[in-house]
């Protein structure tokens, strides 16, 4: 699984959803429900990230501080998504077949290459319809391509879409 690293953001309380949709998409993206403005600004540990918000009053905070950020002001979150890759000039979105990083915790998925060790966390059925799956090397939650990649495939289409 590949990460894009070209761009790596924050996204404040609000763009849970949106940070997920650029896990998804191979962009390292830090989330925490409960990071507070003041982190935002103020915390070293997001030095160089680009901070995504809805918040008119914390995008202003940014920019007098110098702090790349883009303001997600759109009623949805194609426009939301659309609006923070245009600002970074970015034309096209490749569709993964499975999430690049853990839509949950952000860590890099790898492989699992024996499946044997995840008998116990997978019902039978899936274990027999999907052969190749992905563990998240941060909290362990497991990946495979499932019919939600079909929805990501389609959302991408449709940004992709928008973005031409």
């Amino acid at each position: 699984m590949e990460r894009n690293k070209e761009f790596s953001f924050i996204a404040d309380a609000m763009l849970g959803k949106i940070a997920r949709k650029l896990r998804i998409f191979g962009f390292d993206t830090v989330y925490d429900s409960n990071l507070d403005d003041e982190n935002i600004l103020n915390s070293s540990n997001y030095i160089g990230r680009i901070v995504l918000t809805s918040d008119k009053e914390l995008f202003n905070r940014c920019k007098k501080k110098r702090i790349d950020t883009i303001l997600t002001y759109k009623e949805t979150e194609i426009e939301n998504l659309v609006t923070i890759f245009r600002t970074l000039n970015i034309k096209y979105i490749n569709s993964p077949t499975v999430p690049y990083l853990c839509t949950s915790c952000n860590g890099k998925l790898d492989k699992i290459s024996d499946n044997s060790l995840i008998n116990n966390k997978l019902s039978d059925q899936l274990l027999q319809s999907h052969k190749i799956f992905y563990k998240c090397t941060k909290c362990n939650k497991i990946y495979w391509a499932g019919s939600h990649m079909k929805r990501i495939s389609r959302l991408i289409n449709e940004i992709n879409a928008k973005l031409t």
